[in-house]
Formats: structure tokens, C-alpha cells, sequence
């Protein structure tokens, strides 16, 4: 199995920004490959420490996502 391929990065966690996820999910060959999102980013006013395992996405500025061939 490849590494995952950061393949997007600052897409922004609002409307216009889930709407190109879901049409990037709509296309992705699912038979081949998974795809993964994570948040990038702390939304201002945030504090970084109360997430020490990384923040949720709900608290992410931009969204990141790594595509990876299944096994």
C-alpha cells in the first residue's frame, strides 16, 4: 500500500467548500481509492491546546484531503 497523497489543501470549511468535497467524493473510483479529510487551520479565538490530537474539522479554517489507494 502507497503513502496517502496530500492531493488538496486550503479549501475553505464553508459552504462553497463542501459543495467541491462532495463533487470530488461524487467522482473518486471508490473501487481503487479512499479518501480522508482533515481539518487545517484553527478558526481565530480558537486555542490550539484544547486539541492536542489535532482539531476537529467543525474548528478547521480549510480542509484537507489525502487520497489513498486501498489495499
Amino acid at each position: 500500500m502507497e503513502a496517502p497523497k496530500y492531493m488538496f489543501c486550503r479549501i475553505p470549511n464553508d459552504e462553497e467548500g463542501k459543495r467541491e468535497l462532495e463533487t470530488i467524493k461524487k467522482y473518486l473510483n471508490r473501487d481503487r481509492y479512499r479518501i480522508r479529510v482533515k481539518g487545517q487551520g484553527l478558526k481565530d479565538g480558537e486555542d490550539w491546546r484544547r486539541y492536542p490530537f489535532g482539531q476537529p474539522i467543525d474548528k478547521s479554517k480549510f480542509l484537507r484531503v489525502y487520497i489513498e489507494e486501498k489495499k
